[in-house]
């Protein structure tokens, strides 16, 4: 007749590793992984982060160059949600404000600026 199992010897149960310790988020880590986040936007190729982080709590200051023609306050907000989802995910940080800046607008491929600074001046200050 066999045991019960609560009679049952237990198993042996092998310790669990010890975990890694996970690398300090320092302010300048952050800022690359925002960058990154950013740079996954269509309408906003390219950033430039500076970061604050004070305890759990993250503060973004974010130079932005957009695409021509993006409607700037949607991208603004775009960015600012993408951020603190990813920053919030990875970092386990608060991200309790996001200042963003425009900084440069990039035009399509083969687009000429409206206005040409080269010959402007002799244009408009001709002699008659």
């Amino acid at each position: 007749m066999a045991a019960p199992e609560s009679m049952a010897a237990p198993e042996s149960v092998a310790a669990p590793e010890p975990a890694t310790p996970a690398q300090p988020w320092t302010e300048e880590r952050v800022a690359r992984l925002v960058e990154d986040a950013v740079g996954r936007a269509p309408a906003a190729p390219d950033a430039t982060a500076t970061v604050r982080v004070c305890g759990g709590v993250a503060r973004v200051d974010l130079d932005l160059v957009v695409e021509h023609g993006a409607h700037l306050p949607s991208v603004a907000e775009a960015v600012r949600r993408r951020i603190g989802v990813r920053v919030g995910a990875e970092t386990g940080l608060t991200v309790e404000a996001v200042t963003v800046t425009v900084v440069d607008l990039r035009l399509p491929d083969g687009a000429a600026p409206a206005y040409d600074e080269s010959g402007a001046d002799a244009d408009a200050w001709t002699a008659t």
